[in-house]
Formats: C-alpha cells, structure tokens, sequence
C-alpha cells in the first residue's frame, strides 16, 4: 500500500531500502515473513514508524488519510 502511495515500483523500493527488489516481490506475495530487520529498511524507505510496516491493519486510517491529504493537495496544484 505504501509503495503504491509512492508510486514507486518495486525496483525503486529496493533502491531507497536496500533491500533486493525480488525479496520486495517476496514480501508482498505474502511467501517471506518481514522480520524486524527489513521492517526497519522499509519504514527508513517510506519515512514511517516501523510499526506500520510491521502492523499495517493498525495503521490503514492513518495510511488512507495520509493518501487523501496527497490527493487533496495535487489537486490544489
């Protein structure tokens, strides 16, 4: 969800993260669990807390209104 709010894809994830960008595919097809380790890279990649790469289903309003605010201000652009 945070990658596609970016607009990145999983090669500028794996980039940004350090991170290989097959373990991103890996991660998001649910075949790898994220462990602490690659939780941290990718909240530093996103600028989050790693909480919500870790607990995501805790964090979606805060996800879903950060997306809106975006959309809102491309709007006024």
């Amino acid at each position: 969800m945070l990658r596609e709010l970016k607009e990145w894809t999983q090669e500028q994830l794996a980039e940004q993260s350090g991170l290989h960008a097959k373990n991103i595919s890996l991660l998001e097809n649910g075949r790898i669990d994220i462990g602490k380790k690659r939780a941290e890279q990718l909240a530093r990649a996103f600028g989050v807390h790693p909480a919500i790469i870790m607990f995501p289903e805790y964090e979606a309003d805060l996800i879903g209104n950060s997306s809106r605010r975006i959309e809102k201000k491309a709007e006024a652009a």
